[in-house]
């Protein structure tokens, strides 16, 4: 009766071991964010999700000049280690302290907060390198970025 008792527990912890071994396949094949995969928006909210990835690709392209007409001055930025303001931003995208060499956007959900003022919350699996080396760091983010509607005639 031991015996088979023993072989019950090992024979548990078998099937256990291979339920986790399948789920943690099931969930790589979807992708590391298999729920925040949306791509599709309303007309009025399609341009925010535009300029989201506008930034993403200025930021790879340490294209700080460019970002400047975007970014308002007052903006700020927050970061895992902090957070600062547009100008110490603009220095650190253009000199490649950090440099967001690719950002892979996974789901982008823009949400109206008002008349003027959008929130996009994008999944991105972002590439970049820190303090001007060579090594690359891939790391998933939630991000959220608020965006103004400004009027360009004035």
């Amino acid at each position: 009766m031991f015996i088979l008792d023993e072989t019950n527990a090992y024979m548990k912890r078998i099937i256990i071991a291979l339920l986790v071994l399948a789920l943690g396949i099931s969930a790589h094949a979807q992708g590391p964010f298999p729920m925040f995969n949306n791509r599709t928006h309303t007309a009025e909210a399609q341009p925010f999700a535009d300029l989201s990835q506008r930034i993403w690709d200025l930021m790879a392209a340490k294209d700080a000049d460019a970002l400047r007409d975007i970014f308002h001055p007052n903006a700020m930025f927050v970061h895992m280690g902090g957070y600062w303001d547009c100008a110490q931003e603009l220095a650190t995208i253009g000199g490649g302290f950090i440099h967001y060499k690719h950002a892979e956007v996974y789901g982008v959900d823009v949400k109206q907060i008002n008349e003027d003022n959008w929130a996009v919350y994008s999944t991105i699996k972002l590439d970049a390198t820190l303090g001007g080396g060579d090594n690359v760091v891939t790391t998933p983010f939630f991000v959220t970025q608020t965006l103004t509607l400004n009027d360009a005639s004035g």
